[in-house]
């Protein structure tokens, strides 16, 4: 994914390049997180703890 916009991107095409753009986001967001549960669930690393902890500070 590029975030340098395009120059001759009409309004249609930088909605269209948004959408994908979220969407990417999003899966990766889930990944991320499916990710931490299992690490969690199969080696007890705690991750979720420690990165809310983090977080919040």
């Amino acid at each position: 994914m590029t975030n340098m916009p395009k120059s001759k991107e009409t309004p249609a095409q930088k909605i269209k390049r948004l959408e994908r753009e979220i969407e990417y986001l999003c899966l990766k967001d889930l990944i991320k997180d499916e990710m931490i549960n299992i690490m969690d669930e199969k080696y007890g690393a705690g991750l979720r703890k420690k990165y809310i902890s983090v977080v919040v500070q």
